[in-house]
């Protein structure tokens, strides 16, 4: 029964994981497109889901050492422990959800390094951008010092503290 509710929850966050990578992907379109009000709104949705992955690691836990109390095994517990003193149909079954789950997992690494590497390209073109519009900035006119190209000013006004 234990493993039967384990399934259960693990498919559950195998179809948040396949949410996430839709919601990443479609970050990534935002990024590229410069669509800022759509990313808000992709970063908001991915805020929800890491909520949600919060709370469903918290009752994974659970549900794996009720597992593995079960099938008798004491100590670390952790999911390929579980597959390994399974049998059966289960046993397969966690495996398939594992292996789909590692497999989301490697995608997610991959998308969040594309997506960190489109907004460091941005950034550095922001900073070029900054740079070459500096170069077109007229030279002050004035010194802190109030003198002008190394000339103190002087002037009526000047030596009567206006």
């Amino acid at each position: 029964m234990e493993l039967k509710l384990l399934i259960g929850h693990l498919s559950k966050e195998t179809e948040l994981f396949k949410e996430f990578v839709s919601v990443l992907q479609k970050e990534t379109e935002n990024l590229v497109g410069r669509d800022y009000k759509g990313l808000y709104e992709t970063i908001s949705r991915k805020e929800h889901l890491l909520i949600r992955f919060e709370v469903l690691s918290s009752a994974r836990q659970e549900l794996m050492q009720a597992a593995a109390k079960s099938l008798g095994i004491a100590g670390d517990v952790n999911l390929s422990r579980i597959i390994e003193m399974s049998g059966g149909v289960d046993r397969a079954e966690i495996k398939r959800l594992q292996t789909t789950i590692l497999t989301l997992l490697d995608s997610i690494r991959e998308i969040n390094k594309l997506n960190s590497l489109v907004v460091k390209e941005s950034i550095e073109n922001i900073n070029k951008t900054l740079g070459m519009l500096a170069n077109f900035m007229p030279a002050g006119t004035y010194s802190q010092s109030g003198s002008y190209q190394g000339i103190a000013v002087k002037g009526s006004r000047l030596s009567e503290g206006a």
